[in-house]
């Protein structure tokens, strides 16, 4: 199987050529934020399979300091600093492993094409204004454009398809960084060495892109931007060790995650193996995955196999936290509408304070619980 595998990555190459205290926020500078205690029937959680919701999360309006130890910086809802980056992050087979996915509050996982996936991570615009890589940055696509238009980003990104590259340079709901065109193209840079080659091999920093946010006199006037969040559940309230596991394509390339109740964490593996952050040499985790089912359509007649995403409407989807599973929808308006992921009764669900992990899949029947 894995010779089988090695063999596809190979072929598809040949069709189309950063632990925790990283981005902790200090205990000095920990952000107090409006977000909820959440008040919890008694923990009966089954395993999985089964799954079925075992606590019911009742939001008290509570002025809380969000814990220390966060590795991410949540877009608490009409609290946003600023402008957020939406940055596009390769995932083909030779960006591996990539840098500052650990860093990202937000991270959309969706198809490109060929089966391979591609990441939209959202960076907050107070992200740590340093030299460590963020990576390797690759092209637009229509689909992320519209998830990045939903938050009024600084949209980052290395060339694109057709149509995902004329809605972002027309647009003027987002601020459009294309590494490739214009002055932006001195916003990054590339590297060189036996294991980074083009097209593979292109990063900025947030050094970088805080010097560009600096330059930017378009002001951030949206208050519809974000998400809510609640303390993680204690210990004795989280569901058990369990294991989740999704494929986009093809069910011999999985994503995995693996809950862990002690840490309160989603550790997550591809293809059967650790999946890293190159700065940290760390295991990639958060604390919030979230799948959702989107239509996707290859576009016709496009020589490279490209696919779209209907990102506009609605769709079911399952919300995992704290070792609990939720069923949701997800919902967005319009282009410029942001994502949004709702509970039964239709109202925002309340994420646990952390990094949230968003993946479109074509189809839910391809999730699998144990």
């Amino acid at each position: 199987m894995k010779l089988h595998r090695s063999l596809r990555y190979w072929l598809l190459s040949a069709l189309f050529v950063f632990g925790l205290a990283a981005c902790s926020t200090p205990a000095s500078e920990a952000p107090t934020v409006e977000v909820v205690e959440p008040t919890v029937a008694p923990a009966t959680a089954t395993s999985l399979p089964t799954l079925e919701p075992t606590a019911t999360v009742i939001p008290t309006a509570t002025a809380i300091t969000l814990p220390e130890d966060l590795s991410v910086i949540p877009l608490v809802y009409g609290q946003m600093s600023g402008r957020p980056y939406a940055m596009m992050i390769d995932n083909h087979p030779d960006a591996y492993p990539q840098s500052g996915l650990n860093r990202a509050s937000v991270v959309i996982e969706a198809l490109a094409e060929y089966g391979v996936t591609r990441f939209m991570a959202i960076f907050p615009a107070d992200i740590t204004a340093d030299d460590r890589p963020l990576g390797p940055v690759r092209s637009a696509r229509l689909y992320f454009v519209q998830w990045a238009m939903g938050f009024g980003a600084f949209y980052v990104h290395a060339g694109g398809s057709p149509n995902g590259l004329a809605l972002a340079e027309s647009t003027n709901e987002i601020i459009n960084l294309d590494a490739l065109r214009g002055e932006s193209s001195g916003y990054f840079f590339r590297v060189e060495t036996a294991e980074r080659f083009a097209p593979h091999n292109m990063y900025t920093s947030g050094a970088i892109l805080k010097e560009r946010a600096d330059a930017e006199t378009t002001p951030y006037s949206r208050t519809d931007v974000g998400y809510r969040y609640a303390l993680p559940l204690p210990a004795d309230q989280r569901g058990p060790a369990a294991t989740i596991s999704y494929y986009f394509l093809y069910d011999d390339a999985p994503v995995g995650w693996q809950y862990d109740p002690a840490s309160n964490n989603y550790f997550r593996t591809r293809y059967g193996e650790v999946a890293i952050d190159e700065v940290t040499q760390a295991q990639l985790s958060t604390q919030n995955v979230v799948v959702i089912e989107v239509e996707e359509a290859p576009v016709e007649g496009d020589e490279k196999s490209r696919i779209d995403l209907k990102t506009v409407g609605s769709g079911k989807g399952i919300f995992y936290h704290d070792g609990l599973r939720e069923e949701i929808t997800w919902s967005k308006a319009s282009e410029s509408a942001p994502l949004q992921i709702l509970a039964k009764d239709g109202s925002e669900v309340f994420f646990t304070a952390g990094q949230i992990w968003i993946s479109a899949v074509p189809s839910l029947d391809n999730v699998s619980e144990s």
